[in-house]
């Protein structure tokens, strides 16, 4: 065999290794660019560094699918860099699908790839662009698409991997820039964490600081860095930034709520310890975070409303006598589950209709296991009007069918 034809050969092995053999399954794609992946791509829950290991924060107001180019997605939202808030558009085009192997008979699980850019504002001070891939994992489930959390709250959990460089439009300098959910890809010894994300103590002052603190709920210090963490920095001008300080008068245990650090009001919780934690959420789905307090080490919840009319947080007593509240969004209910015993877990459902929260229905567990003995159904007055016995997953309403899939109470 001559030199050349040694090369040749070469050459092919390497463009079947590289190319060939892992050519997209053109099938597949076209199969899945008909769904909407804006859901999927629009999370905000993100982890992020640029250069060297300082903090970057990302936010995503909005993602849409071009409606002449399913491989497209147009994104705005905005990037902030120490005090420095750029606002960014651009684009996300998807380019490859995969499966993935953990799917089972009732989610097929996938992976996709895609490439992005995010132009930052040239108007703004420090401004460039994002560019890089991602990274994404999501399943279909009733012909609909959903993030994929199935492994959430699992070591090494990640998401919404983006890996790529910030170049500045002045001086065209590029830096590393990646952020992700769950971990940041790439972030070398930025990150120390065997099962979640930790950052090394000698790269906290990178921004990093009150990320670190904030797991220190019963300290002054806890709580500033809490509601640092909470913040809706993307909001710019126009946030509403929410603080708070504990205090104990008379042996009862109360918050101090600061509105853009001028006093709110203060919550009163009597006589309990003062172990607590806070959770801003939206729980009557009106577009308004409120104010949610975990007390007695977690194991109850008060929660207060945000009344636009009245200026101030309302308790909701609702919310008293819930074991294990779950928001689930997409219905505008709350779930609770109540562990009655080793062999009976109640998930229990209230649907929001705008004033109250009703009972809706009850599905009962038996034990831990993915067996079902009654789903229970009620009228607007409370009272039991139809129950079906040991149901199985097909005879799940599909409000029910979408909430097990989503929070995975279903085996």
């Amino acid at each position: 065999m001559t030199k050349k034809q040694t090369i040749l050969v070469l050459l092919l092995v390497l463009m079947a290794r590289t190319g060939f053999a892992k050519a997209p399954n053109d099938k597949l794609k076209e199969q899945l660019l008909r769904y909407d992946y804006s859901r999927v791509l629009l999370q905000n829950d993100l982890l992020g560094y640029i250069g060297n290991g300082q903090r970057l924060y990302m936010h995503f107001d909005t993602i849409y699918k071009d409606p002449a180019n399913p491989h497209c997605y147009h994104v705005a939202g905005a990037s902030k860099v120490k005090q420095n808030l750029c606002r960014f558009t651009g684009r996300i085009d998807l380019h490859s699908f995969a499966p993935n192997e953990e799917s089972d008979s009732l989610i097929k699980r996938y992976h996709l790839k895609a490439q992005y850019q995010l132009n930052e504002d040239a108007n703004q001070r420090g401004s460039g662009f994002f560019a890089g891939r991602l990274t994404s994992d999501f399943f279909v489930y009733r012909d609909s698409i959903c993030f994929d959390e199935v492994e959430g709250g699992e070591d090494g959990y990640n998401n919404n991997q983006f890996e790529g460089r910030w170049t500045s439009y002045r001086t065209k300098i590029s830096k590393k820039a990646n952020f992700g959910i769950g971990r940041i890809p790439d972030s070398g010894n930025l990150d120390v964490g065997a099962a979640e994300f930790h950052v090394d103590p000698e790269k906290q002052h990178l921004g990093w600081e009150s990320y670190t603190k904030a797991f220190e709920t019963e300290t002054p210090e806890g709580q500033k860095a809490q509601a640092e963490e909470d913040r809706e920095w993307w909001k710019g001008d126009k946030e509403v930034f929410i603080s708070w300080q504990s205090k104990t008068e008379n042996r009862a245990f109360k918050l101090d709520i600061y509105q853009n650090r001028r006093y709110l009001q203060t919550l009163d919780f009597g006589k309990n310890r003062p172990d607590y934690w806070v959770d801003q959420r939206d729980y009557n789905f009106d577009g308004h975070r409120d104010f949610a307090v975990w007390l007695y080490n977690l194991s109850k919840k008060q929660v207060f409303l945000w009344s636009e009319k009245q200026g101030k947080y309302v308790h909701e007593p609702f919310f008293d006598k819930l074991e294990s509240p779950t928001i689930f969004k997409d219905g505008r209910c709350i779930v609770d589950t109540r562990y009655v015993n080793d062999k009976c877990i109640e998930h229990v459902m209230y649907q929001y209709d705008g004033q109250n929260y009703r009972l809706h229905s009850t599905l009962v567990q038996r034990g831990y296991y993915p067996e079902y003995d009654r789903l229970i159904f009620y009228d607007a007055a409370g009272n039991r009007v139809r129950e079906l016995q040991n149901p199985t997953f097909k005879q799940f309403t599909p409000l029910w069918q979408k909430y097990a899939v989503l929070y995975y109470i279903d085996g």
